[in-house]
């Protein structure tokens, strides 16, 4: 998303801009892709709850513009579902569909085929607990999508890593990675799922789990990455 972003808009523009209907006229594109827009991570309209799909009632509704509302300070990174949501409203409205554009911009580049954002019937892989299915969240049927609601393989997603930490390329590849000192990552959980892709001085780790604890990819990938480290030395 945020590649995409940077490589087809003006991301020093207003979001409003894009969308006249945002009520902050200050907020930019940048502020969005960086997760600095003061947005909470989803409008207080939506029930955020534990057991429950927050993302249900969003299937087939257009996103409410008038809920991106700051509730901090710009300038914090603060992780917010409602900004990316945005995000991909903003590409929508420039090039019609945000994930047609982030598939020329990024997916075929990178090689990945199997990206989708509701999988067939059978297709997607989802945890058991107590022999029954966990249904995974509603995401990406609904207008939140952008907010992480595509499926892939994990061949693919191995793909993703290498392509954006391949050597010499642009820096705007990770542009909406997490950075400290030398390590850079990207990371998502949805439900009873959880991926990272990390890198730390050259070695790097792709994990995805499934029906564990909150975290738990993050845990292991920086397990994976000490352990290499350990048996450099």
């Amino acid at each position: 998303m945020g590649t995409t972003a940077c490589r087809t808009l003006d991301i020093e523009r207003p979001v409003v801009h894009y969308l006249p209907g945002v009520p902050d006229a200050e907020m930019t594109v940048a502020d969005l892709i960086h997760h600095t827009s003061g947005l909470p991570r989803l409008p207080s309209t939506m029930r955020d709850r534990l057991f429950g799909d927050p993302y249900r009632e969003a299937v087939g509704v257009p996103l409410d513009l008038t809920t991106a509302v700051p509730v901090m300070p710009p300038g914090r990174h603060v992780y917010s579902n409602l900004g990316y949501a945005l995000l991909g409203a903003v590409l929508d409205s420039v090039h019609g569909d945000w994930f047609a554009a982030v598939r020329r911009e990024v997916l075929e580049p990178a090689g990945i085929g199997s990206a989708t954002l509701v999988p067939e019937p059978g297709e997607g892989v989802t945890p058991r607990l107590f022999g029954r299915a966990i249904s995974p969240w509603a995401l990406g049927a609904s207008s939140f999508a952008a907010a992480g609601g595509a499926w892939s393989t994990f061949e693919d997603l191995c793909r993703s890593a290498e392509w954006a930490l391949e050597p010499g390329a642009d820096r705007v590849r990770t542009v909406s990675w997490q950075q400290e000192g030398a390590s850079t990552w990207i990371n998502g959980e949805v439900r009873a799922a959880g991926a990272v892709i990390a890198d730390a001085a050259g070695i790097t780790a792709v994990v995805h789990t499934l029906a564990k604890a909150p975290h738990a990819a993050d845990s292991i990938a920086t397990a994976l990455i000490e352990h290499e480290h350990e048996a450099e030395e």
